[in-house]
């Protein structure tokens, strides 16, 4: 149900990517609740996941990560990228304070055009 909820919300991504022979796969490894689409560390969770063009045309991987706890939490956030045979890679500190959401901005150093023109992407994501 909640990858259904995640295809439909990032139709847009999936639509672009398909219109260059390509299909985005949002998800990945990490502990798992569910069907597996949600990563939590503790109290922090991913929520959202996109891929956008950013500054200077580099792949950007935007993540909403929520804490569902009272205190200010931290974890690492592993960002993996494949796209055809290549995989690029970021780790990223994320502090989130109690009951609140913060929306991660994950460049890494590979150009957008790539992503959009490549026949295999994926996005996995580890929050611990």
């Amino acid at each position: 149900m909640r990858r259904r909820k995640a295809l439909q919300r990032f139709g847009l991504v999936a639509t672009l990517a398909s219109t260059g022979g390509c299909a985005a796969i949002l998800g990945g490894g990490g502990q798992r609740s569910g069907d597996g689409d949600r990563k939590r560390s503790g109290t922090l969770e991913n929520r959202n996941i996109s891929v956008e063009k950013g500054e200077k045309g580099k792949l950007v991987v935007v993540v909403t990560v929520k804490n569902t706890g009272e205190k200010k939490a931290s974890a690492t956030l592993k960002t993996s990228v494949t796209i055809d045979d290549s995989l690029h890679e970021k780790r990223t500190k994320v502090t989130v304070p109690g009951s609140e959401s913060k929306d991660i901005s994950v460049v890494l150093p590979v150009d957008y055009s790539r992503y959009d023109n490549a026949s295999r992407t994926s996005v996995d994501l580890d929050l611990k």
